[in-house]
């Protein structure tokens, strides 16, 4: 999968799961009123739970193919230092942006 596409992947889960975290604040109310059963709220929290998950494996992906990117950057920086068409600061650039990648996230 395409960097561009697994980006546009990672924003798309991010936003059914934030969606399913409205529609189960609602259904919530909707039990305390009586409106829905208990097995229809279960219904929802199962969906939201594997929509979540959907969510985590999309920002891994996401994360990999940033840091493979930057590797790839790296290594064609450090060939372009090498034929004389790129200069020392490039390198230096796509060293930084790999360190940060591949920094702890908080």
């Amino acid at each position: 999968m395409s960097h561009c596409r697994t980006a546009i992947w990672h924003d798309l889960a991010n936003a059914r799961v934030a969606r399913a975290k409205e529609e189960l604040a609602e259904k919530e109310s909707q039990l305390a009123t009586g409106e829905i059963t208990k097995d229809e709220l279960e219904s929802i929290k199962t969906a939201l739970a594997q929509l979540t998950e959907a969510a985590q494996v999309a920002t891994a992906k996401r994360e990999r193919a940033d840091l493979e990117a930057a590797e790839a950057n790296l290594r064609r920086q450090q060939k372009l230092l090498k034929l004389g068409i790129a200069g020392k600061d490039d390198v230096d650039r796509a060293q930084e942006k790999l360190a940060e990648l591949k920094a702890p996230k908080n």
